[in-house]
């Protein structure tokens, strides 16, 4: 890492260096203590120093000599233990569940109903309520209920017509928030097309990836692709992280030539949700908007896509298309909401400073709906609103154009998925 020319230009855009002031929170201060490492063994200090990194990826896209500072990240945690870090044992736990489908859907199953049994008895800024808020809602299906049909995992399409699609949906989405799989249904409707979720798929390893538990990550991408590989034509995929990780199953297995080769041609099917989208409008005439009062609308970024990916233009261009919706926006960019995958279990401090600041430059904006495409940000942006003892609806991007077409019922008053 000696290409590193000690600039600081990580720093000024450094989330957790905004909050902290420290130099070893910077992503030239790590580094730095990569290149010392002979010298300096490996500590509580020293793997804490790296675990409070969200990677976001803002400081590797102003990087004036490119360097990959999440990969370098990553590789650091590769040598930790498994429960590195403040919250280790809690971001472990977290990593094994979204690891294994059946006891994610378990505990989703568990969080709705303790939420619905206590909802009655907890005070609107318990602590628990916070979290149960992220169960609200959570089996409402607001769509059309025979399209609902279509994205069970195993169910054949009907005699309706449609050119079946294949659709990635993330654990949140399969776990948490099935309504967001039902709104990608009607949207795409729309387009004679169906969406079907093949049965297998997994996590798609993101977490895993980012603790630097390179073994569970490539066990789950090779999972998946064996899944996606008994499915024809494009793979439609709602969740902005999801989206960023698939799309960089290449690179994570770039030391196997042959699962090398077939992450490519998996790649190269991918379809993110809003461009997708915003394609097909341009193509055919989508559903017209349903005429309702105007509603000043929050999109948040997710930081893959801003960083990254450089996927911005899309998400708001159908939020501009809808006479109901005007988007409301910030002078300066908004920033990071803090989530950062499981950084939030083990940082919370750091998590909650960071997203304090974004509030502070949202809120002013007096949105009538937070909106996005990631599920983590989604997450905490409902905690959040919660937390305020605000009634802003949060809700995935998907839901909002499906209403805003008249394809769904109305996303509700609270902070919904």
């Amino acid at each position: 890492m000696t290409e590193c020319a000690k600039c600081g230009a990580c720093s000024v855009v450094c989330p957790v260096f905004r909050i902290s002031g420290r130099e070893g929170h910077t992503a030239r201060g790590r580094l730095h203590l990569r290149e010392t490492v002979e010298l300096a063994p490996h500590s509580a200090q020293y793997e804490e120093l790296f675990s409070a990194c969200l990677l976001c990826g803002a400081c590797a896209a102003v990087c004036p000599r490119g360097i990959d500072i999440r990969a370098a990240i990553i590789e650091a945690r590769a040598g930790f233990s498994a429960v590195y870090g403040q919250g280790g044992y809690q971001k472990f736990l977290a990593r094994k569940a979204l690891a294994h489908p059946g006891l994610l859907a378990a505990l989703g199953g568990l969080g709705r109903g303790v939420a619905a049994g206590l909802d009655p008895f907890l005070s609107d800024r318990s602590g628990l309520r916070l979290r149960l808020a992220l169960f609200e809602d959570s089996e409402k299906v607001q769509g059309n209920k025979a399209l609902a049909q279509t994205v069970s995992p195993g169910t054949e399409l009907s005699e309706s017509g449609l050119t079946e699609m294949a659709y990635f949906p993330g654990c949140v989405t399969h776990a948490l928030w099935p309504h967001i799989a039902d709104s990608c249904a009607t949207l795409v409707a729309q387009y004679n097309l169906a969406l079907t979720i093949p049965d297998g798929l997994v996590c798609c390893g993101l977490a895993a990836h980012a603790a630097g538990d390179r073994s569970e990550a490539r066990a789950l991408a090779c999972r998946n692709l064996q899944v996606l590989e008994r499915t024809d034509g494009p793979i439609l995929v709602s969740c902005a992280s999801c989206y960023a990780h698939l799309h960089d199953y290449p690179k994570l297995l770039a030391e196997e030539p042959d699962w090398h080769e077939r992450a490519l041609q998996m790649v190269e099917r991918l379809r993110e949700l809003t461009t997708f989208l915003m394609q097909q409008a341009q193509l055919e005439s989508p559903v017209l908007p349903v005429p309702r009062p105007r509603r000043r609308v929050f999109y948040h970024d997710p930081c893959h896509f801003r960083h990254q990916l450089h996927i911005t233009a899309p998400p708001r261009e159908l939020i501009r298309s809808c006479p109901g919706l005007e988007l409301v926006e910030p002078e300066d960019e908004p920033g990071c909401c803090g989530m950062g995958g499981l950084f939030h279990l083990g940082e919370p401090e750091l998590s909650g400073a960071i997203l304090e600041q974004l509030l502070d430059r949202v809120l002013p904006l007096e949105p009538e709906v937070i909106t996005s495409t990631c599920s983590g940000c989604l997450m905490q942006w409902r905690m959040a609103v919660a937390a305020a003892g605000l009634k802003i609806p949060v809700v995935h991007l998907a839901a909002l154009l499906a209403e805003e077409a008249g394809l769904c019922e109305k996303v509700g008053s609270g902070s919904r998925g």
